[in-house]
């Protein structure tokens, strides 16, 4: 009489649902076309396969490449034993795996529901719990190692590190706000709206304890809400001897991640105030130009003036916008010099998780700046480069909150075009510049409108109020129009080491008079945002671009950058870093 061949069973440890390994190769991933198909799109395709070979089955990773997490440990692909219990961690999904000559006996023993915590090093095995509540007793455990295992019923001789487990579960919070947690895929319920940092990515709340440490180990890649490309977001656990995080293989694991969006955050993010600067313009008002002039005036002007420095708080993170400043200012050729539009889809965007879906959000540029006289007042401000379709009124919705960034802002800075106006360019006669040539649908009023609904909107302001955000309107391009000023010089902002407030004011009444009579509504709609607004005339190239052929033959307009003289860029975030830093900008009346 001959031995009976063994049958291999995978069977899901959070759900009980279970499948025999009925042919080979037998495909795991989230395809269409897998014999055990994960719903989960930060799952692979085809995840691994299950092969065999005769009387032998083996686990290995699809097309050959990567890891299969398999009985705790990365493996290039590896035999199965039989009458004993092999685990399989693929994202945030737990599967046993058991092959014998009556697998159904097995499967009868399973219990999805009844889980235990096995020490390793005391041979102490606590339990059953409901899986709801694994994380709770968890995190009553004076340790978690790699001593600690959990297990479901039926398990014997393999169970699962508490950590991995621990990482797609249910935050222990949410069981004190009578959530009944299930199986969410690593979601962390922490309350989005109060805490006391914003995540400069998704605008949204958190405490300090909310926030979480990324894994470093290689084996430890794949989170479950960002994808197999990215590596585990986890809540730390386990400290080294000097209070660092580390990850469930004991490496090291000090970079931490916003709870909501789980992007990483920028080195010291938890040890320095943040301050969200929101540029708001229409589509080609020349905002990514403004910002790449503003960086870099910013940085002799704080320093020169005020004894503060600017500098990147994560030069890795700012590596584009830092491009586009040195693209503009070390070009030789119009061609060189000229920046790309920022689009929707772009560079500058990226996708993330936010409030339960995936949704394109503007990566944050953060600069700190450090005053030489007092350290204790730093803090670092948060840039963003938006498209400018993003602040129109049909782009405000759930999928696409790319400028939601306005509501949490400590400064608002709205970059008005005035080429796009027809008034204005009514009373551009004789002006030369190859702009005016363009005919744009001019929008602007209609965005700073859209632009209040949405603040007092996320605010829960009603209609009649204002915020007390300083609003700055800048005037762009004032190389062009200022002679329309009739008697009107620019006084200087800055003096002995203050911003002198009264030139500022004196400057931004003169500005809101001429607007009242070219365009009364930009006046309106900035008024009726905010009770503090302030006006200004800026050029952040100095002079008119110029038409040329690129090197495709195809006629365009960029700037000259044998002409670059920026004028007054950085006077609007001197007056707004005046209001939120007083100490670090300090102003005097000069009047």
């Amino acid at each position: 009489m001959g031995f009976l061949a063994p049958e291999f069973i995978l069977f899901d440890c959070f759900t009980g649902a279970h499948r025999l390994v009925d042919k080979t190769p037998f495909k795991i991933g989230s395809g269409d076309d897998c014999d055990w198909r994960i719903d989960d799109p930060a799952v692979a395709a085809e995840h691994c396969l299950i092969q065999r070979k005769g009387r032998a089955y083996s686990i290995l990773p699809a097309n050959g490449s990567g890891v299969v997490l398999l009985d705790g440990s990365a493996s290039p692909g590896t035999w199965l034993s039989t009458d004993q219990d092999h685990t399989l961690v693929i994202g945030a999904h737990f599967f046993a795996l058991h092959g014998a000559s009556d697998p159904q006996a097995w499967l009868a023993g399973m219990d999805h529901g009844s889980w235990y915590i096995y020490d390793r090093a005391t041979d102490v095995k606590s339990g059953p719990c409901a899986l709801h509540e694994l994380a709770g007793h968890l995190a009553e455990l004076p340790r978690i190692d790699d001593q600690t295992l959990v297990l479901c019923r039926g398990l014997k001789t393999m169970g699962f590190y508490a950590d991995h487990v621990l990482s797609a579960l249910p935050h222990p919070t949410a069981l004190a706000i009578g959530d009944v947690p299930g199986v969410d895929e690593g979601a962390v319920p922490v309350n989005s709206e109060y805490g006391e940092f914003t995540c400069p990515v998704c605008w949204l709340k958190f405490d300090r304890g909310d926030a979480m440490n990324i894994a470093v180990h290689a084996t430890l890649r794949g989170d479950p809400m960002l994808g197999e490309a990215h590596m585990l977001r986890f809540h730390a656990t386990r400290f080294n001897d000097r209070s660092q995080a580390v990850d469930a293989l004991g490496i090291p694991a000090p970079e931490l991640a916003c709870p909501h969006c789980r992007r990483k955050l920028p080195p010291g993010f938890l040890d320095l105030p943040h301050h969200i600067f929101s540029i708001v313009g229409a589509p080609s008002s020349g905002k990514s130009y403004y910002l790449s002039v503003l960086l870099k005036m910013l940085q002799g002007a704080l320093y020169q003036h005020f004894g503060v420095t600017f500098r990147d708080a994560d030069p890795s993170e700012n590596v584009i916008l830092n491009q586009m400043k040195t693209q503009l200012f070390s070009a030789a050729t119009p061609e060189e010099a000229l920046l790309a539009k920022t689009e929707l889809e772009g560079a500058m965007y990226e996708t993330l998780p936010r409030l339960g879906r995936k949704v394109r959000l503007p990566k944050p540029f953060i600069f700190n700046l450090t005053s030489t006289h007092d350290p204790e007042q730093d803090f670092s401000v948060v840039f963003y480069d938006n498209a400018g379709e993003h602040f129109e009124p049909t782009r405000n919705s759930a999928d696409s909150p790319g400028a939601q960034h306005i509501a949490a802002a400590s400064g608002i800075f709205f970059l008005f075009d005035p080429l796009h106006n027809a008034e204005f360019r009514k009373r551009l006669t004789g002006i030369a510049d190859p702009q005016l040539a363009a005919r744009r649908l001019d929008q602007q009023d209609v965005i700073l409108a859209e632009t209040e609904v949405r603040i007092k909107s996320l605010l829960g302001l009603d209609s009649r109020q204002r915020i007390v955000t300083p609003f700055a309107v800048i005037i762009g391009k004032s190389d062009t129009w200022s002679h329309l000023v009739v008697g009107f010089e620019m006084r200087e902002a800055v003096r002995d080491g203050h911003l002198d407030i009264a030139a500022v004011r004196a400057n931004s009444a003169k500005l809101r008079a001429f607007l009242l009579g070219v365009c009364p509504a930009i006046v309106a709609n900035a008024e009726a945002i905010s009770s503090e607004v302030m006006y200004f005339a800026a050029s952040p190239l100095g002079a008119s671009p110029v038409e040329f052929t690129d090197s495709r033959g195809v006629k365009m307009i960029g700037p000259d950058p044998q002409r670059l003289d920026p004028r007054h860029v950085e006077t609007p975030t001197l007056w707004v870093l005046s209001r939120v830093a007083p100490l670090m900008v300090p102003t005097r009346d000069g009047a």
